[in-house]
């Protein structure tokens, strides 16, 4: 399982500013692997290769020994998503979404992702989404760009730095689970394979 909190920056700023700020924040180096193509899209439950309303994402490749997985999501020229729009997640006929639950407009979209058992000089993964978010914000406020943020435990959308503290909380609440109810039962499904 992991840790996907999402930051929605609400006011025009160029996306490869974005991707080279969030790299750093993520100690990424110049040499490292990444994509920036046109987000899939579906049709007929089937993936097929294109830009969905013109949207894009630039992302780092896995397994390059960063403590996130990171992307930003943006359309090329305007906003990804306008107000009372709906995300690329959302299927309105078929949950019903009046887009209130969706992701709230905003310029582009960045996603810090890790894994519960990260552990490093931050703490948890949690701790790190914190950092995350509170060093990513400040850079925005120095731009004074608004920005909001989803934490993934909650699905509470908090406005600047708000919430904040209630991210490490959860992340104590996750890493319980993991290491009572889930590692046990992969060790059990590992024994009975043997």
């Amino acid at each position: 399982m992991t840790l996907d909190t999402r930051i929605y920056v609400q006011g025009p700023v160029d996306y490869r500013e974005v991707f080279v700020k969030c790299n750093q924040l993520i100690g990424a180096h110049e040499g490292i692997n990444f994509t920036d193509e046109p987000i899939p899209g579906w049709e007929n439950g089937e993936r097929k290769r294109g830009p969905e309303d013109g949207e894009w994402f630039i992302w780092n490749a896995p397994n390059q020994g960063l403590c996130a997985l990171m992307e930003v999501s943006y359309r090329k020229g305007g906003a990804l998503r306008a107000p009372g729009g709906h995300s690329r997640y959302c299927e309105p006929e078929a949950d019903g979404c009046d887009g209130r639950s969706c992701a709230p407009a905003c310029w582009l979209e960045v996603s810090f992702d890790t894994a519960y058992g990260y552990s490093g000089p931050d703490g948890g993964c949690s701790d790190l989404h914190a950092r995350l978010v509170a060093e990513f914000g400040r850079w925005l406020d120095g731009k004074g760009i608004r920005w909001s943020w989803r934490n993934e435990f909650t699905g509470e959308i908090h406005q600047g730095y708000e919430g904040l503290p209630d991210l490490g909380t959860g992340g104590l609440k996750a890493l319980d689970w993991f290491t009572s109810l889930t590692l046990p039962a992969i060790a059990a499904s590992v024994s009975d394979d043997e």
